[in-house]
C-alpha cells in the first residue's frame, strides 16, 4: 500500500550521479513519486526526490546536486528535515578501488564495496602532481549503529557473504535485463605499477605538451588525463594484474573501511599509502558529509583503481553492481522498531502469566483464573499452538531489542519469562529454549551479574553443545560469553579453558579472521596474561591484533585493544622496547579513535609512560606519565587508583632526573590520595611514601 505521508518512509538513497541513480531506481520494486508532487516536501528543502518501495521498505532516492563531501552534507541534513523517520542512510554509486587491501584479499574491476568504518583524508586533488597537501589522516568518522554493524557482522560469515553475493548477481541480472548498459562491458581489466603515469609518451606527445619531458608528475598535462591509456599508448609491459574481458568473472562484495575525502584519488602512489596505513578498500567523495547527519552504510561498484590511469568503461557496470548489493541489503536489514519492545507493563503481564511466576497477590491470581478461563485468547496457556509460539519468539525478539538498547534489567525479566514457557512449550533442550537461556545469561553479565551469567551460559552451553553439536556457532557464542563471565570474577584457569575451547571452534566454523574468533582469541589472550603466561599471552594478543588490524581497521578500538594489552604482555616480560612499540602505536591511534582523555587511552598512554621509564627515557616518560596523570584526574577522578598510580610513577620520573621539589608534589598528592582510597597500610601507599621520604631527603 503506498505510504500516506513521509513519515512512512525510513530509508534514504543518496546518489551523486545521475548514471548511479538510474541504476538504483531501475531496481524499485514500486515507483510512488517523483520530485515531490504527491509527498512535498519542507519549505527550504532544495533537495530533488524519488519515492518508492523495495521489497518490504518505503524508501526515497535523494539526487546530489554535485560530487564531494560539501554537497552530501547539504543534502543530508536538508532531507532529515523534510524526512523525519529516515533510520538508515545507503550512500549507493561507483568509486576507486584499492587493488590489494591486504595481503589475503583482492578487488577488481566492478566489485562492490560495502563500509563498516570510514576515515576522511585530505589529499587535494590527486593526480599525480596535482595539489599538494597534507598526507596524514584527519579523521576517523567510525562505525554505523549498533543494528547496521551487527548485520554487517554477519554478512562477513562466509556462507552469508556467499548468499548475500548470490542476492545482489540476481539484482544484477534483473537490472541487466532492462537496458544493455548495465552489461560487463566486456574490456580487459587492468592495474598499473602504482608509480607509472598516465601520460603522453615521446611518441605521440604534442609539441606544447611537457608530459615527455621527464617522469615528473608535475609535468603532465589536462589533455592527457582524458585520453584512454589505448590511445596514449601505456606501456603493457608495466601491467602488474590483468583480466580478459572475455572472462565474465562474477563480481564480489567486500565489507570493511572506505575511505573519503572532497576530490578525486588519482594517485597510484597516494592511493597505496592510504591503503598501507589504513587497509581501506576504496576511495569515494560522498560519505564523511552524509555521516555526521544519519547513520549511513557506502555501498559502491569499483569503477576504476584510484590512479591517474582512470577510465569511465567501467562506470555504467559498477553503478549496476552498486545498486545491486544496495537492494540486496535492504532485504537483510530489519531494524529494530519501538513497537518491537515491550513495555514495561507487557513485559509484567507477561510474567505473571508464566507457569513459575509466585503467585502471591489478588492482581496476580485474577490473571491467572482469566488465563486459566479463558484459554482461547491466551496464547501463552497454549504456548505450543502456533499463535503462543509466535508470542514467545516475538517477546524474544523484544529482549534482544532490549539488551541492544542497554535496558538489560528488563530484558533479564523478559528472559526469564520466556525461557519458562518455551520449556513448557517445547522442552528444555529445544534449541529456541536454549537461545533464550543464552540471552538470560547475556542480560545478566551486562549487568555484572557474573556468577548468575556463568550459571545461565553454563547451562546453555552445556544443553547447545549435546543438542546443537560443540563446533556449532551457537554453542561456541555460549561458550564464549562464559569465558568472560568467569574472566570477570577473576577464574581465569576456567576462563581460559572456555576462551580456548570457543577460540578453537570458531576457527573452525567461522573462519580464522572472522569477528567473533578474534574477539575469543583476545580474551584468551587476556586471561593467559592474568595467570603470568606471558610467552602465550604474547602470541594470542598478537595473533588477535594482527588479524583485527585486516579484519576490522587499524584503528578500530577492539584492534587498539588487543595492541594495549600487547604492549602490557611485553612490559612484563622486560621488553621494554617492544612494549614502547606497541602501546605508542595504541596511543597514537586511540587518540584519534577514541581521544585523548578517554579512559582506555589514558591507560596505554601510563603503560607507554612506565615503558619509557625503564628504559631511562626520563623526559620522554614524564611527559607520557603527566598527560596520563591529568588526563586521568579530569576523566576518573584525583583520588581515584589509577589516577594516583601515574601520579606515583610521574613522581619517580622526576626523582631520577634530581627534579626533587616537583617530585615531591607529585609523590604527596599520590600519597595523600591512597591514603583515603586504598588504605594508610596498602603496599602502593607504602611505597609513595617511601619515594616521598627519599625527595625529602635526596642521596
Amino acid at each position: 500500500m503506498r505510504p500516506k505521508s513521509r513519515k512512512e518512509f525510513t530509508i534514504a538513497i543518496i546518489c551523486a550521479l545521475p548514471v548511479e541513480a538510474d541504476a538504483m531506481e531501475a531496481l524499485f520494486d514500486e515507483t510512488y513519486d517523483r520530485f515531490g508532487r504527491l509527498y512535498g516536501k519542507q519549505p527550504g528543502d532544495t533537495n530533488a526526490y524519488v519515492n518508492g518501495r523495495i521489497g518490504k521498505h518505503n524508501v526515497v532516492l535523494c539526487y546530489l546536486p554535485g560530487m564531494g563531501k560539501e554537497s552530501a552534507a547539504s543534502v543530508a541534513s536538508t532531507l532529515c528535515i523534510s524526512y523525519t523517520e529516515i533510520q538508515i542512510a545507503l550512500v549507493v554509486g561507483i568509486c576507486g578501488g584499492a587493488p590489494w587491501p591486504s595481503p589475503i584479499r583482492q578487488i577488481y574491476l566492478g566489485d562492490v564495496v560495502i563500509s563498516d568504518s570510514v576515515v576522511a583524508y585530505d589529499f587535494g586533488r590527486q593526480y599525480p602532481g596535482g595539489f599538494r597537501r597534507k598526507t596524514n589522516v584527519k579523521d576517523i568518522l567510525g562505525r554505523p549503529n549498533q543494528e547496521v554493524r551487527s548485520l554487517l557482522t554477519g554478512l562477513k560469515a562466509s556462507r552469508s557473504q556467499s548468499e548475500f553475493q548470490h542476492q545482489m548477481l540476481l539484482n544484477l541480472h534483473s537490472l541487466q535485463q532492462s537496458e544493455t548498459r548495465w552489461h560487463h562491458p566486456g574490456f580487459e581489466d587492468i592495474l598499473f605499477e602504482a608509480s607509472y603515469l598516465h601520460k603522453h609518451h615521446a611518441q605521440i606527445s604534442p609539441s606544447q605538451c611537457g608530459c615527455s619531458i621527464d617522469n615528473s608528475p608535475y609535468n603532465i598535462c589536462d589533455e592527457a588525463l582524458e585520453i584512454e591509456c589505448h590511445d596514449l599508448r601505456c606501456d603493457t609491459t608495466r601491467v602488474i594484474r590483468q583480466r580478459s574481458g572475455t572472462t565474465m568473472t562474477k563480481a564480489s562484495v567486500h565489507i570493511g573501511t572506505i575511505a573519503s575525502a572532497d576530490t578525486v584519488m588519482k594517485s597510484g602512489e597516494h592511493r597505496d599509502a592510504i591503503i598501507k596505513e589504513e587497509r581501506v578498500l576504496g576511495f569515494e567523495m560522498e560519505a564523511a558529509g552524509v555521516w555526521d547527519n544519519i547513520s549511513c552504510v557506502i555501498v559502491k561498484g569499483v569503477c576504476d583503481y584510484a590512479d591517474s590511469h582512470k577510465t569511465k568503461i567501467w562506470q555504467c557496470y559498477a553503478a549496476a553492481t552498486g545498486a545491486s548489493a544496495a537492494k540486496a541489503f535492504l532485504e537483510y536489514w530489519k531494524p529494530i522498531s519501538k513497537d518491537d519492545i515491550m513495555t514495561d507493563n507487557e513485559i509484567e503481564h507477561l510474567a505473571c502469566l508464566s507457569p513459575n511466576y509466585p503467585a502471591n497477590d489478588e492482581n496476580t491470581q485474577r490473571k491467572r483464573t482469566v488465563r486459566d478461563t479463558k484459554s482461547k485468547g491466551n496464547n501463552l496457556n497454549r504456548a505450543s499452538s502456533s499463535d503462543g509460539l509466535d508470542a514467545l519468539y516475538s517477546a524474544h525478539k523484544s529482549g534482544v531489542s532490549l539488551c541492544i538498547e542497554g535496558e538489560h534489567k528488563r530484558a533479564e525479566k523478559l528472559f526469564r519469562t520466556v525461557l519458562e514457557c518455551l520449556k513448557e512449550a517445547l522442552g528444555t533442550t529445544h534449541a529456541d529454549t536454549l537461545d533464550s537461556m543464552h540471552w538470560l545469561g547475556r542480560s545478566l553479565f551486562l549487568q555484572g551479574k557474573y556468577t548468575d551469567a556463568e550459571n545461565a551460559l553454563r547451562k546453555a552451553s552445556d544443553e547447545q553443545e549435546t543438542t546443537l553439536g560443540p563446533v556449532h556457532k551457537d554453542t561456541l557464542y555460549s561458550v564464549y560469553w562464559l569465558g568472560r563471565s568467569l574472566f570477570l570474577q577473576g577464574k581465569y584457569t576456567d576462563a581460559e579453558d572456555a576462551l580456548q575451547k570457543a577460540a578453537g571452534g570458531q576457527e573452525i566454523t567461522l573462519g580464522s579472521f572472522h569477528e567473533d574468533t578474534l574477539f575469543s582469541i583476545h580474551w584468551l589472550g587476556c586471561s593467559l596474561y592474568t595467570q603470568e603466561k606471558y610467552i602465550v599471552a604474547d602470541k594470542m594478543l598478537r595473533k588477535a591484533a594482527d588479524r583485527q588490524e585486516i579484519t576490522l581497521g587499524p584503528i578500530h578500538k577492539d584492534t587498539l585493544y588487543s595492541i594495549y594489552w600487547l604492549g602490557r604482555s611485553q612490559f612484563l616480560q622486560g621488553k621494554y622496547t617492544d612494549a614502547e612499540d606497541a602501546l605508542r602505536k595504541a596511543t597514537d591511534r586511540q587518540e584519534i579513535t577514541l581521544g585523548p582523555i578517554h579512559e582506555d587511552t589514558l591507560y596505554s598512554v601510563h603503560w607507554l609512560g612506565r615503558s619509557l621509564f625503564l628504559q631511562g627515557k626520563y623526559t620522554d616518560a614524564d611527559d607520557a606519565l603527566r598527560k596520563a596523570a591529568d588526563g586521568q584526574e579530569t576523566t576518573l577522578g584525583p583520588i581515584h587508583k589509577d589516577t594516583l598510580y601515574s601520579f606515583h610513577w610521574l613522581g619517580r620520573s622526576l626523582f631520577l632526573q634530581g627534579k626533587y621539589t616537583d617530585a615531591e608534589d607529585a609523590l604527596q598528592k599520590a600519597a595523600d590520595g591512597q591514603d583515603i582510597t586504598l588504605g594508610p597500610v596498602h603496599k602502593d601507599t607504602l611505597d609513595s611514601i617511601y619515594w616521598l621520604g627519599h625527595c625529602r631527603i635526596p642521596f
